[in-house]
């Protein structure tokens, strides 16, 4: 989900095969099964303590049966309905529910453990209790009844002595950007309160994010600096996690010009320039998240075809002194507006284009009702929990192919018939092509199609 004039925010449960500009298509594996497909649970080695538990990478995503506090449903003792007709799929719907009742608590578990800056600490050494307190300005005791639960989930182990370690799992928290930075906003307590406050949004139709709060998320951004890092950090992993399946899987070959609207600090936009070299772009952002970009555009080599404009894109999309674009690209956007403010955002990238430009979106696209027999349960739940994020964190959704056709049609944008080119990798991703509305825009987006495809 990329802000108004930021970056998209994906959610670590969007494509996790995935992943990519915005927090939701984080690829979020969730550490478990890379770690299992390392070495699986690690013996200990001669002289350490015991090997790690095996539930840990389980435990994090809520899989096992005896998840919640004893007695709880689902617990060990709760009563699972055994020798009655169906027992055991009976068994399994209510080990289930340990899942939906305490999965909260292993990811604020988790999200302290990062954000207090413990695998820091423990990166490459193991240390006693009272000296991770100090390294990590906490409360000894209460950090021991942390540093318990830690070890639970598998993120550490405790050797002779009581001194702790990281675990393959709790590693990655320190070892992989993408996961550490997740994990330090979906820790925010701005982001938990407005978790907090979607029965609220559910009754009226707000963001829950405003009811938490009184301001709507992009609003903070632009007056909260450490929630502002976090967010900025947290979608960059993100879009560098989506950026080869964007660039891989359509043909931008055509476009001479290409406007990044709300790109963030370019990295996709820099990864085109490299793949497409006589591409030119222009990067459109806020002044915090284009800050970023020049280090990211020289990074790639690519600067000298890049211009960097500061905007509100709900406003107007310039396109700097190069002339009227041949694309807009809005990668995580549409998703973070109502209706009203998806036309206008598209009507302004309609305006940067030259005759028979097209406004590129690609995006998750909602299953019609009816929809999505034959895929993943995990790509469903995915995209379920990406919609319900925006109803959180924003004043929009995730949309359906018919519901993003009307949008267009309002802008005086038209998306070509029959399903839009899928983006391989990222379940339920598109890229819509949309084109002015004349007769003459439509048949030459059409006819560029054919030749693309």
């Amino acid at each position: 989900m990329r802000g108004r004039r930021g970056r998209s925010y994906v959610p670590w449960h969007e494509d996790a095969e995935r992943e990519g500009r915005g927090m939701s298509e984080p690829t979020h594996d969730g550490g478990g099964e890379r770690t299992r497909g390392r070495e699986g649970t690690r013996a200990a080695p001669e002289g350490r303590g015991a090997a790690e538990p095996r539930g840990g990478p389980d435990a994090l995503r809520g899989g096992r049966q005896d998840a919640g506090p004893p007695g709880a449903p689902g617990a060990p003792g709760a009563g699972s309905g055994a020798g009655a007709p169906g027992a055991g799929e009976a068994a399994a719907v209510r080990a289930a529910t340990g899942t939906l009742l305490y999965d909260f608590a292993l990811s604020r578990v988790t999200g302290a453990f990062v954000r207090l800056g413990i695998p820091d600490a423990l990166a490459g050494t193991a240390l006693p209790a009272d000296r991770l307190a100090h390294a990590t300005g906490t409360h000894e005791p209460s950090l021991r009844r942390l540093l318990r639960a830690a070890t639970a989930l598998g993120l550490l182990t405790v050797r002779p002595g009581g001194h702790y370690e990281l675990t393959l799992l709790g590693e990655l928290f320190h070892d992989d950007p993408r996961l550490r930075r997740l994990s330090e906003l979906y820790g925010e307590p701005a982001v938990w309160r407005a978790y907090g406050a979607l029965e609220d949004a559910v009754r009226d139709g707000g963001s829950a994010f405003r009811h938490a709060h009184g301001t709507g998320l992009f609003s903070a951004l632009e007056t909260d600096g450490p929630l502002a890092a976090r967010f900025t950090g947290a979608m960059g992993t993100v879009t560098a996690a989506q950026t080869e399946q964007v660039v891989s899987g359509f043909d931008f070959g055509g476009i001479g010009h290409l406007v990044d609207v709300g790109g963030g600090d370019g990295t996709l936009l820099a990864a085109l320039l490299r793949a497409y070299p006589r591409l030119r772009g222009t990067l459109l952002e806020r002044p915090a998240a284009l800050a970023a970009a020049p280090r990211v555009l020289r990074a790639a080599g690519v600067a000298d075809r890049c211009a960097l404009l500061e905007g509100d894109f709900l406003a107007a999309v310039p396109v700097g002194g190069g002339g009227p674009a041949d694309a807009c690209l809005l990668k995580n956007i549409l998703h973070n507006f109502g209706d009203d403010d998806c036309v206008r955002v598209l009507r302004a990238c309609r305006a940067a284009l030259r005759p028979g430009g097209r406004v590129l979106v690609p995006a998750l696209v909602l299953p019609e009702a009816g929809g999505g027999a034959g895929t993943q349960p995990d790509a469903e739940t995915a995209v379920a929990l990406s919609d319900v994020e925006m109803m959180v964190l924003t004043a929009g959704r995730e949309r359906t192919l018919a519901e993003y056709r009307a949008l267009f049609a309002r802008a005086g944008l038209a998306l070509p018939p029959g399903a839009p080119p899928a983006l391989p990798g990222l379940s339920h991703h598109s890229m819509l092509e949309g084109t002015d509305g004349t007769e003459h825009g439509t048949r030459e987006a059409r006819d560029g199609a054919a030749v693309r495809r």
